[in-house]
């Protein structure tokens, strides 16, 4: 069985509003670096790393965005 490579992040249980928030940041992430539905291991990578900011306490929106670039690969880089 193959490895993921989404960072693991600690068991949580999230409510609507922290999850539309989270969703929010990793659209906005995936529509900037032009990441299409599709790419479900590029959407899991931007989806773990804005989870993993949100379980170490940086839930500003900026900081869930910058923490999803992190985890994105821009597709003209």
């Amino acid at each position: 069985m193959a490895k993921s490579r989404v960072p693991r992040i600690r068991a949580g249980i999230y409510d609507a509003e922290d999850m539309a928030a989270m969703e929010s940041a990793i659209e906005a992430v995936c529509s900037e670096l032009g990441i299409g539905r599709s790419d479900r291991k590029t959407r899991e990578r931007v989806a773990g790393h804005v989870m993993r900011s949100w379980a170490d306490g940086r839930r500003m929106p900026l900081n869930l965005v910058q923490a999803g670039l992190d985890g994105g690969t821009p597709l003209n880089a």
